[in-house]
């Protein structure tokens, strides 16, 4: 019984309200490290979203080049384009683009021609969303890309990415990339239009 009461005595004690001076509210440190979290929290956060959204960015700019690249490829390694090729090159594009959607992707290929004397020229030009390059108009090319005479395969490439976090990264910003290839088994490539002529054939079939 006596050693029930001492240690009842000294929880009474122990949680009874104490009366703390200025002093001893300075030295007080409890709760410290829930302040210090509270401050940093915020902080964390936008790294860890920041670093989600900078990754979904860099492999859409991984998935533009790739498929600016590889129709490019696809296109040099032809001896003549028709409008099936063209609808092929675009199924083509819409796999590379995956998990985007190559309907909402601007694309362009066209065939520029040196004939010898120094101008870069459009010999035929399709469009994806994106108008196609008038024949005939001149074309600004680096230095050494195209042979004279001779010629390359430009494709151009353009992507609205929408961001679905926007926390960090503004919320559409728009990505491109432009490649140019020589033609593998010719100088220059020709386009054969259904019926000769007609809109470019650069889409979906349907």
């Amino acid at each position: 019984m006596m050693l029930n009461r001492y240690f009842e005595a000294r929880l009474r004690r122990k949680n009874a309200p104490r009366k703390l001076g200025l002093k001893s509210l300075l030295r007080n440190e409890d709760g410290v490290s829930a302040v210090e979290f509270a401050f940093i929290a915020p902080l964390l956060v936008l790294i860890f979203f920041g670093c989600i959204e900078l990754s979904f960015l860099m492999r859409a700019d991984r998935r533009v080049t790739a498929t600016a690249a590889s129709l490019g490829d696809l296109t040099s390694r032809l001896a003549s384009v028709t409008d099936a090729d063209m609808h092929e090159l675009y199924n083509a594009a819409a796999v590379m683009m995956q998990p985007y959607r190559a309907s909402e992707t601007r694309m362009r290929i066209s065939s520029i021609v040196d004939n010898g004397d120094g101008q870069k020229r459009v010999a035929w030009s399709d469009g994806h969303e994106m108008t196609a390059r008038a024949a005939g108009s001149l074309v600004v090319v680096p230095d050494g890309i195209v042979p004279s005479p001779g010629s390359v395969i430009l494709t151009e490439i353009e992507y609205d990415y929408d961001s679905g976090i926007s926390l960090i990264i503004d919320t559409n910003i728009t990505m491109g990339d432009t490649f140019y290839l020589r033609p593998r088994r010719v100088s220059t490539i020709e386009r054969i239009r259904d019926g000769g002529g007609g809109a470019p054939a650069f889409g979906p079939a349907s």
